[in-house]
């Protein structure tokens, strides 16, 4: 594929309803990893763009002009509210269209963010997953994420259901950029 068919681009505010539908299918093999109460919140709380409007930028990437890929980028980590301290950057909602996935997309996206958190002089670039989402735990190793184990997080917290049902753990990984002394612990 010619790189020129590929852009990575700023979403626009009525584009969000296909940003959601693209995440919602890309997510939709979870469904039977995880359970209905773990996964139906997890899948509403990832389509919920309307919400990071104007805290995160949200980018997609078109290839042919077709949304195939989105991710979610904070300048400031900490406005996300999974614990991360300033200055530091952070990425969430990592989705390739799963007919566009094995191309590289999810890379390129991870790249446009490592990118943006360089110009914007953040010491690392930050994220959460699960340790299910294997593609996308090798990836993040791959572009050089290390394991930021004292930010995990038990998806109760994040999600907000009951004590007494099974929970997941969602594991933390940064990216040290600008100041390789700085650690997201820090």
């Amino acid at each position: 594929m010619i790189d020129t068919e590929r852009m990575i681009r700023l979403a626009g505010r009525r584009e969000l309803d296909a940003v959601a539908a693209l995440v919602a299918d890309a997510f939709a093999h979870y469904r039977g990893v995880l359970p209905a109460h773990i996964f139906d919140p997890y899948l509403k709380d990832s389509c919920d763009f309307a919400s990071r409007w104007g805290q995160a930028d949200i980018a997609v990437l078109e290839m042919q002009g077709c949304l195939v890929g989105t991710v979610t980028y904070y300048a400031d980590a900490s406005h996300e509210g999974m614990g991360w301290p300033s200055g530091v950057a952070g990425l969430r909602t990592l989705a390739v269209a799963p007919s566009a996935q094995g191309h590289g997309y999810g890379r390129a996206l991870c790249s446009w963010c490592i990118g943006r958190a360089r110009q914007d002089g953040a010491h690392a670039l930050t994220l959460h997953t699960a340790e299910f989402m294997t593609a996308a735990c090798k990836l993040y190793e791959s572009l050089g994420f290390c394991r930021q184990p004292s930010h995990d997080l038990a998806a109760s917290r994040v999600l907000g259901f009951g004590p007494r049902l099974a929970d997941q753990k969602i594991i933390a990984y940064a990216l040290p950029l600008a100041d390789a002394g700085h650690a997201p612990d820090h």
